[in-house]
């Protein structure tokens, strides 16, 4: 029953009509004065976020707005303020042109603000941390229209999974025997094994940046959601969900290197049945029900 009632959910809001339980249970916490937002984590750990409220809870748990509801307007007064004091630092030092993508701006002036700006560009763009952050960057650019917003909620992001860095590392060795677990007869996980592929993915990076650049950003938004309720074990759950999704094709390929590039770019249909199966095998588990409350602090 529960497993028709989140799919059913999840129906609802990816074409507009949201869940009447998880709309009315978003707005009760929307009005508490101040906002309390380790109840607003656990909501995003425990439903579907309807559309309509995700920016905005994605900006009060990551601190881009107060709790305190009456400091919103000064807040957002002050991050655009930023903004434009970071994006005209890079005009007048001839860093951007109109022609230059969003996401390498707004690295750019994350390394202003980090005092990490380098006087020589060369190979900058290929560093592997600056790499996730263009990832995360391009994703939200496609899921947010407000650029001011864009920026903030990468850096955030971004600096997130930084701080928990060490936790994320310690994650792809976990995907080997959940895969096998729930592989009922072993035929795939036979193959993969066979093949080494677990070992050749880029499981460490694919974690480190939510799957942003490998599944459609539709998808990576819902990755996201359960990554900002403070569960991080969700990004195992993909992996798996993954490869049990594409379990036909991937028996078929007889070399490794066909299977990693069949695995690096996921088609969008096959982007939310993946999260889908991903979300039903972390509640089947029950990490829905509390938070692991990663380091939100800056």
């Amino acid at each position: 029953m529960s497993d028709e009632r989140n799919f059913r959910t999840y129906y609802y809001e990816k074409f507009g009509f949201h869940g009447v339980e998880e709309k009315k249970s978003i707005e009760i916490l929307l009005k508490e004065h101040p906002l309390d937002v380790e109840k607003l984590r656990l909501f995003c750990l425990r439903y579907p976020i309807p559309a309509q409220y995700r920016i905005y809870l994605w900006k009060v748990i990551l601190g881009i707005l107060s709790a305190n509801q009456d400091r919103h307007d000064f807040m957002i007064q002050q991050r655009t303020a930023q903004y434009q004091d970071l994006f005209h630092a890079l005009q007048v030092m001839h860093r951007i042109k109109d022609d230059t993508p969003l996401s390498e701006i707004f690295l750019r002036m994350y390394l202003i603000e980090e005092g990490m700006l380098p006087f020589e560009e060369h190979g900058m763009m290929t560093l592997p941390n600056n790499r996730i952050y263009l990832s995360l960057a391009t994703v939200m650019c496609g899921l947010v229209e407000d650029q001011v917003d864009v920026y903030w909620l990468t850096n955030r992001f971004y600096r997130l999974l930084m701080r928990n860095k060490d936790n994320l590392l310690t994650l792809p060795e976990k995907v080997d025997p959940c895969l096998k677990k729930e592989d009922t007869d072993l035929k795939l996980w036979s193959h993969i094994q066979k093949h080494q592929l677990l070992s050749s993915l880029p499981l460490s990076t694919w974690f480190q940046q939510c799957y942003a650049g490998i599944l459609p950003e539709t998808s990576v938004e819902r990755v996201l959601d359960k990554v900002v309720g403070g569960s991080f074990i969700i990004l195992v759950y993909v992996a798996v969900a993954m490869i049990l999704t594409l379990r036909r094709p991937l028996l078929t390929m007889v070399s490794k290197e066909d299977m990693l590039k069949y695995l690096t770019k996921i088609h969008e249909d096959s982007g939310d049945i993946i999260v889908n199966k991903a979300i039903d095998l972390w509640q089947k588990y029950g990490h829905q029900k509390k938070s692991a409350s990663p380091n939100f602090l800056e």
